[in-house]
């Protein structure tokens, strides 16, 4: 199973503004029928990944993810949006565009 690093301060903030933990997010992350694609746009200074699943409340979290680094972290994790909800309903990952 993979372990996510974690920079408390920045869960902190993440918290406060989408509402979404860290753990909340790792549970998405571990969702059977997640999606999940390679945020080209958003790859300048690492690779980063966006994953959509599901948390144990069953809300649809986007969770991004990078590999740079020292191994696998969690940057960001919000509530999905209406077109990532979709995408992940028609098992259809999101990409460029």
């Amino acid at each position: 199973m993979i372990e996510y690093g974690r920079d408390r301060a920045k869960e902190a903030e993440n918290v406060r503004q989408h509402g979404v933990s860290f753990d909340e997010a790792i549970v998405a992350l571990r969702d059977p029928f997640k999606i999940e694609w390679f945020d080209e746009a958003h790859s300048v200074e690492e690779p980063t990944f966006v994953t959509i699943g599901r948390d144990l409340q069953g809300r649809f979290l986007a969770v991004v993810t990078s590999d740079g680094g020292h191994g696998p972290r969690i940057i960001s994790a919000r509530r999905a949006t209406k077109r990532e909800r979709n995408a992940y309903e028609h098992q259809r990952p999101l990409g460029p565009g």
